[in-house]
């Protein structure tokens, strides 16, 4: 019995004469009895066999060519063109911001068709649009290009999408009056006036001294009264109280010229404080 209880604990028997093979085998594991000179060794444990598929490739680089990143390339673009532009006009060098405006206002024109052709017309900058004509407008003026600013300027007011534009209606008028068409510049000034808030009383009296300059040019010299009186009235300069004894001087109204030239003497003289003006009396 001892020696069938001893048998059983050998993991293999030879049935044979042969001596008893003790459990040392690792060759399921993934191991030799190879020495350490063998190639195998010396790649080391590799199960999977990967040693031989040399080294990985190299990382491509990302490149993002989508619509959207594309189309912020271009508005950089644009955005470089119009700095560009405002440089050389503050140099001087009207022709060359004239250049470097159309080229912005070309470029941001293709700019707004991509984008609607590929899906992301909610991305279309309108400050970016309004700068660009803006610019240009202001570039024509410079050149001496009137017609062409008056087209430019007329595209932005009549744009619903620019509701404050209609300010622009001076710049406008300025033009007209400069060609010496009163009466449009007159229509001009109108129209932006009625864009000018209450609480905008400096630039609505602004408008009002170039109504009533237009008036003047035209001989309607009543309907310039008008309008120096008001500006006398709620914001008085010298230019208008100078500019209402005139008119009032070309109707021949002696008592209203007078009147209109005691009010232009009680216009504070600018930097001085009220004693130093009773001073000099």
């Amino acid at each position: 019995p001892g020696t069938q209880m001893g048998s059983r604990l050998m993991t293999s028997q030879q049935q044979s004469s042969g001596d008893a093979r003790p459990m040392t085998s690792v060759n399921g594991a993934g191991y030799t009895s190879h020495g350490r000179g063998d190639n195998a060794s010396r790649q080391g444990f590799d199960p999977l066999n990967q040693g031989n598929r040399g080294p990985a490739p190299a990382l491509a680089e990302k490149t993002d060519s989508s619509p959207e990143e594309r189309a912020k390339e271009i508005e950089k673009q644009v955005n470089r063109l119009l700095e560009a532009s405002a440089e050389a006009a503050a140099a001087k060098q009207f022709m060359a911001a004239l250049e470097k405006a159309k080229e912005a206002a070309k470029k941001e024109r293709y700019l707004c068709r991509n984008r609607e052709q590929n899906g992301l017309a909610e991305q279309i900058n309108m400050e970016l649009t309004y700068a660009v004509s803006f610019n240009l407008a202001n570039t024509y003026v410079l050149n001496g290009m009137l017609t062409d600013a008056l087209n430019t300027y007329s595209t932005i007011v009549k744009n619903k999408q620019y509701p404050q534009a209609g300010r622009l209606r001076v710049n406008m008028g300025n033009i007209y009056f400069s060609q010496k068409d009163y009466l449009k510049a007159v229509r001009m000034y109108r129209m932006a006036l009625d864009q000018i808030p209450n609480t905008g009383k400096e630039v609505r009296f602004r408008i009002m001294r170039n109504i009533g300059n237009a008036f003047v040019r035209m001989g309607q010299f009543q309907e310039a009264i008008e309008n120096f009186e008001a500006i006398m009235t709620g914001n008085p300069d010298y230019q208008s109280g100078f500019n209402l004894v005139v008119c009032q001087y070309a109707l021949g109204d002696a008592e209203q010229m007078k009147r209109a030239f005691s009010r232009l003497l009680d216009i504070p003289v600018p930097g001085k404080s009220e004693e130093e003006e009773d001073d000099e009396e």
